[in-house]
């Protein structure tokens, strides 16, 4: 056999053992199922096309086969905007199920720009579902999701052991400008993993030698003290070892760095600081995923501060009570009135004639003014209405006449004696 027929029967050989990366696309109101591919390509676009259509609802069922998991990872996110704070559910998005079609609750949602760069499966099975709504008045060319099958029992493709059995670490390189602890955090969920635990020497000198090589200074590990200050805990409950040293620790500081370079851990702002992230997942068995531990002081401090508003809050609402109870009392309140006046303020006095009680004095018309001597009670009637002042002398008294206000006057007499004159007025 010759050279020539040689090179054939091998570029023959390649061509049919090789396994070419198939690409597929979204087709609208349809869920495709992917079996028996080791790796490919889904686009969230209709086949032929750049962009994708508004309304679209598609989804693909991997099944990676029995002793399998799936690693999925996000190579290129350009959707419709969406708040940073939303759920997706109403803007373009990509859910990522663990299980097949059956399965409803995600592991998680992209949308806007969110991208969580690398999705794991706990199975065989991933299911993809991508929907877009009427609103997208500008082109975008969607997702881009490459997707490969790797043994249940070996790390994942770009993870490591680092010489170790049971354990597979990597350090998330994406993004380039890091992420702060929580987010870190979610992204190592994704993956199936948490956040690295070191409390032995050969995975400290293991780790820091790996990420030498990959030229990283830094990143995330699942050390904190947010459950108690100054108490440093891994995110399985166990302490930090006396033999790690660390820096930069303060009321402010919860969360931990591996400073690579200082061979330190350094305690930074959980929120506000940015770094990438070194995940660790077992290699065997499932991984537990171990949850964000809650500040004990801080949840206390919280139950005090709400059962402090409710009281205030309902004294408040006692004290304004009171004051307006009094407040409506002080302005409606019922004014007392004289005998014989009118129990309404409402009703309005209606002068009467003047009326007289005397024997010797018959009805006559007051006068403006009366200080004569020659006043004889025998013939002249007291004037029925009158301011009367009276003296020392023996003079009558001097009567003033207001003709404006009607005056009720009762006369008394009794023989030789001076006249008693009693005034009264109706109350108004």
């Amino acid at each position: 056999m010759s050279m020539l027929q040689l090179q054939i029967l091998f570029i023959l050989f390649l061509n049919f053992t090789s396994v070419k990366c198939v690409t597929h696309y979204c087709q609208n109101g349809i869920t495709q199922t992917i079996n028996g591919e080791t790796n490919g390509t889904i686009r969230t676009v209709l086949s032929g096309k750049n962009v994708y259509d508004n309304n679209l609802n598609c989804g693909w069922v991997i099944n990676g086969g029995v002793g399998k998991l799936i690693q999925l990872s996000i190579t290129h996110v350009n959707l419709q905007l969406a708040p940073s704070y939303s759920s997706c559910g109403s803007y373009d998005h990509l859910s990522i199920m663990d299980g097949d079609a059956t399965v409803t609750k995600a592991i998680t949602s992209i949308c806007g720009e969110r991208n969580p760069y690398e999705v794991l499966s706990s199975g065989r099975y991933l299911y993809l579902k991508f929907y877009s709504n009427d609103k997208n008045f500008y082109e975008h060319t969607g997702i881009t999701v490459n997707f490969q099958v790797f043994n249940e029992n070996e790390c994942p493709p770009d993870w490591t052991n680092l010489t170790t059995t049971d354990q597979c670490y990597r350090i998330r390189q994406s993004p380039v400008a890091g992420v702060d602890w929580n987010s870190a955090y979610d992204n190592c969920m994704f993956s199936q993993a948490n956040l690295a635990i070191i409390n032995h020497h050969q995975v400290f000198d293991n780790l820091r030698a790996h990420a030498q090589n990959v030229s990283v200074g830094s990143a995330w590990i699942g050390l904190t003290d947010i459950e108690t200050e100054g108490k440093f805990k891994w995110l399985d409950n166990t302490y930090l070892a006396n033999w790690i040293r660390t820096e930069g620790n303060n009321d402010d500081s919860d969360c931990a760095i591996f400073n690579f370079n200082t061979q330190k851990f350094q305690f930074k702002e959980c929120e506000r600081d940015k770094h990438l992230a070194v995940c660790q997942r077992n290699k065997v068995n499932k991984t537990s995923i171990f949850s964000i531990p809650v500040e004990k002081e801080k949840e206390k401090t919280e139950i005090i501060s709400l059962r402090w508003q409710i009281i205030l809050g309902i004294s408040g609402g006692v004290i304004i009570v009171i004051i307006c109870f009094a407040l409506y009392c002080k302005f409606h309140r019922k004014r007392p009135t004289s005998p014989g006046s009118e129990s309404s303020h409402s009703l309005r006095y209606q002068p009467q004639e003047p009326s007289y009680n005397h024997q010797h004095f018959p009805d006559r018309t007051p006068r403006r003014e009366t200080n004569n001597p020659q006043y004889n009670r025998t013939n002249d009637a007291p004037p029925p209405y009158a301011d009367v002042p009276f003296n020392n002398t023996n003079s009558r008294p001097a009567v003033h006449i207001n003709p404006q206000i009607n005056l009720n006057v009762t006369v008394n007499s009794n023989g030789d004696q001076p006249p008693s004159y009693i005034f009264s007025a109706p109350t108004v």
